[in-house]
């Protein structure tokens, strides 16, 4: 059998960030029923999905440093 998706992937570093402008804070609101994440740098991100909450943390983290290097 022959898979076509490859197997030797490897993870990636995440940058270290410039500053620390980005501390992501995270937590449920059960008044809106939703995932709510906030960012110290202003960013503000609601979902009703947990691994949609997930997946915009490890993007946020991932991606925000490089911004930054950007902005720079």
């Amino acid at each position: 059998m022959h898979l076509p998706f490859r197997r030797d992937r490897h993870i990636t570093e995440t940058l270290p960030p410039l500053h620390d402008d980005h501390v992501i804070t995270s937590s449920f609101s059960s008044q809106l029923c939703r995932f709510v994440l906030d960012c110290s740098c202003g960013d503000h991100f609601d979902t009703r999905y947990i691994d949609e909450a997930l997946e915009y943390r490890e993007m946020h983290e991932r991606l925000a440093p490089l911004a930054d290097r950007m902005r720079d």
